[in-house]
């Protein structure tokens, strides 16, 4: 866990997701080892005018609640491509879904529509971009950024 109050933070991508569940599984009566996203032979390909790009390409992992996942890797490796597969911020004109499964509180998805994403997203996961100029303040707890 990353930060103070009442909410988890995981970072993934040198992204940071934060599922905003109230008190969190735990607040609930619910087991912290739960697992909260399970992703499983994740492929998201781009088509681009010299043919495919596989940006990410067989990604497998599990984070259980109020555990923290790092992700790391030279620049282009597809950090930030897995973290917007994941929450489903991909550009649609060249964007192609080629595989795998993302299951967060047990909902897969890339089987939800775009109108229940949005929905989810902000509410249940979120995701905070590298740039620099808007991104967290080092000295501060992400908690207290919020």
């Amino acid at each position: 866990m990353v930060g103070r109050g009442r909410h988890e933070h995981r970072t993934i991508a040198s992204e940071v997701f934060v599922p905003l569940w109230g008190d969190g599984p735990q607040g609930q009566g619910g087991n912290m080892n739960m697992s909260l996203l399970n992703v499983e032979g994740l492929k998201t390909h781009f088509d681009l005018p010299r043919g495919v790009l596989r940006a990410v390409d067989g990604v497998s992992f599990t984070l259980e609640a109020g555990r923290t996942l790092g992700v790391v890797g030279e620049s282009g490796s597809g950090k930030s491509v897995l973290a917007r597969s994941i929450i489903g911020l991909l550009p649609a004109d060249r964007t192609i879904k080629a595989g795998g499964r993302v299951e967060f509180a047990g909902r897969n998805l890339r089987e939800v529509s775009e109108q229940d994403m949005r929905a989810i997203r902000g509410r249940e996961i979120a995701m905070i971009f590298q740039d620099p100029m808007t991104s967290l303040n080092p000295v501060l707890t992400i908690g207290r950024q919020i």
